[in-house]
This record gives structure tokens, sequence and C-alpha cells, in this order.
């Protein structure tokens, strides 16, 4: 951004009672920019059925918002409706690449977003919505197997949903879906789980690569048998050898190991 368009910008904080007020994505993934700005750069998005904090209002229709990993960003509020009463029922984050409702924006849910079933009826945060296909499901799969059946789809930065992800939007996914927690970017995620030998790697460990000045910069899934998922250009499989990812097509190096992470399992 300019520096003369930023100084147009002005945002006041806002009260502790603003604070609290709850929102919710309705839909289906939303960019979550680094300025507030549409040409600003997408670090990260606002899935479906989520729900998010404002913390700052901006220029026009610009807030600041945190997610419940409380990762920022500046979306647009008129993506958002206010939590107007508790949530009840039991949550679900879909794990189908794509799935089709009625009663959704455009018809379709991407993998990632958050849908609830309360009495017998599917909720979409505080809409009543219906699958039109097969009934969803908690993923009953591990890491592996789910970010394998994610293949082909395309990388796209800032992206954490089956209609394209980064690499750590693909891991965070995939460790959402298996009961686990853990933060947003790959430099971020470096930090969880046990430390991991590579002579020791089994399914499901989560590699990390370093740039050449060892500042983690990618991310991805070990099978235990030498190979890798990860997003890059799209999800796909590459192998890990000596250290390295070692693309499939050509056999050459693209990504250096800085070290192997185990989370939970």
């Amino acid at each position: 951004m300019e520096v003369e368009e930023l100084l147009r910008w002005s945002w006041k904080p806002l009260t502790s009672l603003e604070m609290t007020t709850e929102f919710w994505c309705h839909l289906s993934h939303v960019p979550l920019r680094a300025e507030p700005s549409d040409r600003a750069e997408c670090v990260n998005e606002v899935l479906a059925g989520e729900k998010v904090q404002i913390r700052q209002k901006g220029r026009g229709h610009w807030v600041q918002v945190a997610l419940p990993d409380g990762y920022m960003g500046w979306m647009d509020d008129r993506q958002l409706r206010p939590v107007t009463k508790e949530w009840m029922g039991q949550t679900l984050c879909l794990s189908a690449l794509s799935s089709s409702w009625s009663g959704v924006a455009g018809g379709a849910l991407p993998a990632g977003a958050v849908v609830r079933i309360d009495q017998g009826k599917w909720m979409l945060g505080e809409d009543e919505v219906a699958p039109m296909s097969e009934t969803p499901a908690a993923w009953a799969g591990d890491m592996w197997q789910w970010a394998e059946a994610m293949k082909g789809v395309p990388y796209h930065w800032g992206g954490r949903s089956g209609w394209g992800m980064d690499c750590s939007g693909l891991v965070q996914l995939a460790a959402r879906l298996c009961g686990v927690e853990v933060p947003r970017d790959a430099s971020q995620q470096v930090k969880s789980g046990a430390l991991v030998q590579l002579q020791e790697v089994a399914i499901n460990d989560v590699a990390f690569f370093e740039n050449a000045e060892g500042s983690i910069t990618h991310v991805g899934l070990c099978d235990g048998q030498g190979h890798i998922l990860h997003a890059s250009g799209e999800v796909r499989q590459d192998r890990l050898v000596d250290g390295h990812i070692l693309r499939q097509e050509d056999d050459k190096p693209s990504h250096k190991l800085a070290c192997i992470r185990r989370w939970g399992h």
C-alpha cells in the first residue's frame, strides 16, 4: 500500500463492550487482509460459520478482526453478522473438499467451514441450512489421509480451505480435523509438539523447512516412508530425502529441512 493511501485510512479502537461482541461469517471463504484495502495482501481467510471479534473499525466498511486462534487481519464488515444468542449443539468442521448445501450463499461450502447440528437441525452460524448430498460427519481418518485427499487443490497464499490453501493452512486444517489445535503460520507451528529425528519419522509427523537465512518458510506432512504432502503450486506429494524435498517430476530439491515435530500421535 502506498504511503499516501495509507494515510487516508483512519480508525479508532473499540470500547471494551464493543470488543466483546462476537460476529460470524455467513459467506464461504473471505479474505483476511494485512491492511484495510482490497489491494492489500491476503494473509488468512475467515471461513463460513466461524466466529470473530472486531478489534478496530476502519474507514468505510473495513474492520480489524481476531479469529479464535488469535490471528488478526482486516475484512469487510458486510461479510459478517452479529452473534445474537448462545450457540447450542455439536460443532463440526467440514472435511469434504466441497459440499452442496441449501440455505447457503452460493450453494456450497469448502473443507474448513464450520456447521452445527442442534436438535436435529443443521445450522451455519444462526441460519438453518441443509446438506444436499451425503450427511457430513466428523473426520475419522488421520492428518495424512485427509491431506492426501486434498491433492490437486491449488496453492493460495493465505488460503486454508478446500478451495485453495497455503502450506501452513493445509497442515493447520489437517490437525484441526484430527482434534489438534495449532497456530496459523509455519513459523508459529514449529514451536508446537516434540522434536523427532529424521530416522525416526512416522506418519503424521510435521516437517518444517527453512530459507537461506534460517527462517521457517514451509511445512508439510510426512508418511514415515520417505514421502511428504505439502502445498507448493498445488497440494502435492513429493519425496523427503537427505534433508530436502525432492520433486517427483525431476528429483530436484525444492526445500531444505529444518526439523520435524510430532503433534500428539
